[in-house]
């Protein structure tokens, strides 16, 4: 399913080329960052900060230091065949079929489209076949604070070289890689028949603030590669009060737990009420390996936006305590595989709100993978003290 094939197409025929700088008149947001102009590689990539001439593909996460869009990047050569065409739309029938595709795959957004952005390599060929036919396309959709891109698939012809799609961020905070094959999956369909949205040929995905549903914006530390493994103790400097104990440390495991007196490594979840001797937060106790894909990332708010954002859902949730939040400590688990299959992906994320006298956790989930593995998700206390926390109130 493709967008409408109009635009400005390339001044030359260039192998390895780029479009000029291209002035967006409406800032694109991609995870945090605000640009204004955008470069079409032909290779099959978008950057923001500069052009990248780059053929030989890179797997995600690259951790580099730049913005990348690649909805199908490998070697392609245009000098004699195909066209590389762009154009930024702000009106008409374009911004109609954006909104219209943005709420179906976001629902509850409420979403006005503004800007459309659409590149496409329309009919271009692999270097040093010229006789291979391949249509793709990247669609930048802005709206409000709302920003997407989408993926769209035509005819891919088949070749021996590397391909990487998807997309990564500086430092790779944020990506997703999108596997790639010839032939068909398990399942019988041609890539050209995949979908995360349930339309053949097309992938979707949120980019302004790397959240997805209600996640907070991730951004902040992120802990080491390595399976069973934990942050180092971080230090609250606001201390969070815990059923009547004041922690002004905390450790994210990475098996899908918080604790504060030490790290725990467990990666089999046991059931609640453990009845043991330990504080523990689960927003997704599984056996969880971050060695290859995925990021364990946390930061402690002591202002901003964030805390603005904490204070309106817990007055939302929890009327009638006029709270203030004065700081928010967010953990997310961002697209992490569970052990040993390292192709699932699966986001959640807890969120510590302290404020005066209260505090509050906030779990908050994105995409879940199937799994087999056994999960626990709750927070608890150890259990004694619990029962005596709900005795005295």
């Amino acid at each position: 399913m493709f967008f409408f094939l109009v635009g400005v197409a390339p001044r030359s025929r260039s192998d390895d080329g780029n479009s000029p700088r291209i002035h967006l008149s409406q800032p694109f947001v991609y995870f945090g960052h605000s640009y204004s102009q955008i470069y079409v590689n032909h290779n099959g990539h978008l950057t923001f900060t500069g052009p990248w001439r780059s053929f030989t593909p890179q797997r995600f996460p690259i951790n580099g230091s730049r913005d990348v869009i690649a909805p199908f990047w490998t070697y392609i050569d245009n000098r004699e065949r195909g066209q590389i065409i762009y154009k930024e739309h702000r009106g008409g029938h374009i911004l109609q079929q954006a909104t219209q595709d943005v709420n179906q795959y976001f629902p509850g957004l409420n979403f006005q489209a503004v800007s459309v952005f659409v590149a496409t390599w329309y009919e271009v060929a692999y270097y040093p076949r010229t006789s291979t036919v391949t249509t793709f396309q990247a669609v930048l959709i802005s709206g409000g604070r709302y920003s997407f891109v989408l993926m769209n698939y035509g005819a891919i012809d088949r070749t021996n070289l590397s391909i990487q799609i998807g997309y990564d961020t500086v430092h790779s905070v944020h990506y997703h890689s999108i596997p790639f094959y010839f032939g068909t999956d398990a399942d019988g369909r041609v890539f050209q028949q995949r979908s995360n949205v349930n339309v053949p040929g097309r992938f979707a995905f949120r980019t302004d603030s790397g959240t997805s549903g209600p996640l907070y914006p991730i951004n902040g530390r992120r802990s080491s590669r390595s399976d069973d493994g934990n942050s180092p103790r971080i230090h609250l400097s606001q201390p969070f009060v815990y059923f009547g104990h004041s922690y002004s440390q905390i450790y994210v495991n990475h098996n899908g737990h918080l604790t504060f007196t030490g790290p725990w490594r467990s990666f089999t979840p046991q059931r609640f009420p453990i009845n043991g001797s330990r504080d523990v937060i689960a927003p997704f106790w599984t056996d969880i390996d971050n060695r290859e894909r995925g990021q364990i990332i946390y930061k402690e708010h002591r202002s901003g936006h964030i805390l603005q954002q904490a204070t309106q859902d817990v007055n939302q949730y929890f009327p009638g305590l006029n709270f203030q939040a004065v700081s928010v400590f967010v953990a997310t688990w961002y697209e992490v595989a569970y052990y040993p299959r390292t192709s699932t992906v699966t986001t959640f994320q807890a969120v510590l709100i302290s404020g005066g006298r209260y505090s509050f956790v906030l779990m908050n989930y994105g995409a879940i993978d199937r799994t087999n593995l056994s999960i626990q998700v709750r927070v608890i206390k150890f259990y004694f003290i619990m029962l005596n926390f709900f005795e005295n109130e």
